[in-house]
């Protein structure tokens, strides 16, 4: 829910003041009907106002959730699966294209790897790969120890929209052995959010409505752990893994769904060794 408040004035124009409670959507339909009125002033405003308000309540949401009193270390555990292979991976079938968001733990000593990837950018390129084509995409990465967010839509040359690359704001590698929180956010077209621990990043995309994950279909393959080895060398240059994820994923919630991993993701069968329940030498909660 968000607080807006619409008036139609004598003239007939709608108009955005004060605020009260509507959906998300029932903005969207009211930009849609100033832009339709020729309004494109009191539009944009309403389309920035909105904007600002969703990204403060994903914050605030979020910051409520890691403001607990319980430690990090002694956070919950679900569903932890066991990633042994830079070279292993899994596929979970899920909608990006607008608002998501994506939530999990992770522990690893690994200092570099790929987490997450999804993008309609590798078969384009896979089939054409000196043409430089188009595609739109979101990767989670380690960099160095460093919770990396990169996004964005490569055009012809590159250059309609770089890519933005987000860098977790912690002072210290977290390939440590220890659990990390990472969040993804994106609460409205143009805003992206990256939360790492106690830590928070966000950036606002141009040409937002350009920017489209999803097929004809509307549903995206997110891979986690890593991508098939020969799709490496089609990543745009912003995203520096070139192997996947060595370590322990947990507690994965991809937009509402909270599903094991194993259960919500598709192995490749060459990898059910190398993809199992559980994590070596801790204590989770079963559920």
């Amino acid at each position: 829910m968000k607080l807006l408040c619409v008036c139609t004035g004598e003239d007939g124009k709608i108009t955005a003041d004060k605020y009260q409670t509507v959906s998300r959507s029932a903005v969207d339909a009211l930009i849609q009907n100033l832009i339709a009125a020729d309004d494109v002033k009191a539009a944009e405003q309403l389309w920035r106002d909105d904007l600002e308000a969703a990204a403060a309540e994903a914050i605030a949401v979020e910051q409520e959730r890691l403001s607990s009193t319980t430690p990090l270390s002694s956070v919950s555990i679900i569903y932890p699966v066991y990633f042994r292979s830079t070279g292993s991976y899994l596929v979970a079938r899920t909608r990006l294209n607008g608002p998501f968001s994506i939530f999990f733990q992770f522990r690893s000593v690994q200092a570099s790897g790929l987490l997450l990837f999804a993008g309609n950018l590798l078969a384009d390129r896979l089939a054409t790969p000196k043409n430089g084509s188009s595609g739109d995409f979101i990767a989670v990465e380690l960099v160095n120890g460093v919770i990396q967010y990169v996004f964005g839509m490569l055009g012809e040359t590159d250059d309609v929209a770089l890519p933005r690359v987000l860098r977790a704001n912690v002072q210290k590698s977290l390939a440590d052995d220890e659990w990390h929180e990472v969040s993804i956010l994106r609460p409205t077209l143009s805003q992206h959010i990256i939360r790492v621990d106690n830590t928070a990043r966000f950036d606002n995309m141009p040409y937002a409505g350009m920017f489209h994950l999803a097929g004809n279909n509307e549903w995206n393959r997110l891979f986690i752990g890593g991508i098939p080895d020969g799709m490496y060398d089609a990543l745009p240059r912003q995203i520096k893994s070139r192997r996947g994820f060595s370590g322990c994923f947990a507690s994965v919630d991809i937009n509402g769904d909270k599903r094991s991993l194993l259960v919500a993701g598709e192995r490749p069968t060459e990898f059910f060794d190398d993809i199992v329940a559980g994590c070596e030498s801790m204590c989770f909660t079963s559920v």
